[in-house]
């Protein structure tokens, strides 16, 4: 179900975007990205669609919403990430939650979430 998706990774914090390539990858996924703030996230949102989003909600001190709002208003599943745990509050509906560090199984059930709905 996720072959040949394109996922538009956006995290700061480079070795954490290296390992969720690397397991996007294992799952068979296409990357967009990484993009580590929201200005490179608009511009690749800009140069193509991407299937699902998996977002950092905080960007080296820069919250996400306005992103995530902006994807999820194109129609585009977006996982929101998270290393404070926490819940979806203030999010758009719809969106998923998946705790950092990445677990690949939590991403893989997201995933397959976001394209069976």
């Amino acid at each position: 179900m996720l072959e040949g998706k394109a996922i538009l990774v956006v995290e700061d914090e480079p070795m954490i975007a290296m390992m969720l390539e690397d397991l996007l990858g294992d799952l068979g996924c296409r990357i967009v990205g990484p993009a580590a703030n929201l200005v490179d996230a608009t511009e690749l949102i800009e140069r193509g669609p991407c299937d699902a989003a998996i977002v950092d909600l905080n960007l080296n001190g820069t919250m996400a919403h306005p992103l995530i709002e902006t994807l999820v208003g194109q129609g585009v599943p977006v996982i929101v990430a998270s290393g404070y745990g926490g819940d979806a509050s203030g999010l758009p509906q719809g969106c998923r939650m998946v705790a950092k560090p990445y677990a690949m199984h939590e991403v893989e059930a997201a995933l397959n979430d976001c394209f069976a709905a």
